[in-house]
């Protein structure tokens, strides 16, 4: 930062100082930091560390992938951004995907980056999809095709945190129709969404992806619950 920048940024962390999201102390960095510097720290170290891709006979994705664990400061940054409009947590959260599949992983047989559509009326209350914005930053630093729009949710579903494995799979069962002008034929998609359990969302998505043509698809999250 220049010197006169700096100075403007002293000057409005006087003015308007922030706290940190997650610990509350002063932020000293940025003007536009939602974390101090010892939390986007913690969070970033996560890209140093591989999981080995997930893999289970019956699912129709052909691998998942996954950055972290959903606890700790992971499920406190998408707790936030999900339930608590901090949208512009999506600049962390898809940095640390990025920085973590440019160590892990491999997109040059990728051809587009597919979030996982919200029902419309779940869009209506939360304002945005937390999955698209995540999927933008991967699709900017890769230059692949963020696709929005040739998927989408046609059923309303109840959550699926707290079901049983079996009632997350009918519950999420016939929940995705791609588009009649959707053009998957021949194409390997990687899916991309915030959390997977016991990828039963991924699997219907994937399911339905399949159905249209494509030849492959992946998924790719940034937390993996139970």
């Amino acid at each position: 930062m220049s010197s006169t920048g700096s100075f403007y940024f002293t000057i409005l962390n006087l003015l308007y100082p922030q706290d940190c999201l997650i610990c509350s102390n002063r932020i000293h960095e940025a003007k536009d930091a939602r974390l101090c510097a010892p939390c986007n720290n913690r969070i970033m170290r996560y890209a140093d560390t591989p999981h080995w891709s997930f893999t289970e006979q019956g699912l129709a994705f052909d691998a998942a992938y996954h950055v972290a664990d959903y606890d700790d400061i992971v499920k406190r940054c998408i707790c936030l951004m999900k339930y608590d409009g901090k949208q512009d947590l999506s600049k962390i959260l898809g940095g640390l995907m990025t920085e973590y599949a440019e160590r892990n992983m491999n997109f040059s047989d990728i051809d587009m980056f597919v979030p996982v559509p919200l029902h419309p009326v779940k869009l209506r209350e939360r304002q945005f999809n937390q999955s698209e914005l995540i999927a933008g930053h991967l699709a900017e630093k890769f230059d692949k095709k963020l696709e929005n729009k040739w998927i989408k949710r046609i059923r309303y579903t109840p959550q699926q945190a707290g079901l049983s494995r079996e009632k997350r799979f009918r519950n999420i069962k016939g929940a995705f129709l791609v588009r009649q002008d959707a053009d998957f034929n021949g194409k390997s998609v990687m899916l991309i969404d915030d959390v997977m359990a016991t990828g039963a969302t991924l699997h219907e998505c994937a399911k339905a992806i399949k159905s249209a043509g494509a030849k492959k698809v992946y998924a790719f999250t940034l937390a993996r619950g139970n």
